[in-house]
């Protein structure tokens, strides 16, 4: 099943025209049910153990953080893809790198 959620969220990632923030259910029976959301890091407030992720269509995400070092790699304004269950604890973090851009090449 874990295979079957890493497969969609892959499918939708590379869909063109669709919006990567989205929100993807994982999980079965036999697993802890949660759900993958991708957007900007708005708030995080480690002493609170507390965050707000927005989607890129503005939906404003709240979520626990039980576990800080989750997230001592981040800061706010950054692009983040949470795996949380079904309480809104952040379960899984991965920051999403701004791609390198290159020069193109002169015209000769």
């Amino acid at each position: 099943m874990r295979t079957a959620g890493v497969l969609l969220v892959m499918l939708l990632i590379a869909l063109p025209g669709f919006s990567a923030s989205a929100e993807i259910p994982v999980g079965g029976e036999s697993e802890q049910s949660g759900m993958v959301v991708s957007g900007t890091l708005e708030e995080l407030d480690l002493t609170r153990m507390k965050g707000l992720l927005k989607t890129d269509l503005g939906k404003p995400i709240f979520f626990q953080v039980p576990t800080p070092q989750l997230f001592e790699r981040l800061s706010v304004g950054q692009k983040v893809t949470i795996q949380m269950d079904h309480e809104g604890r952040a379960t899984k973090v991965i920051d999403i790198p701004v791609p390198e851009l290159k020069q193109p090449l002169p015209h000769q």
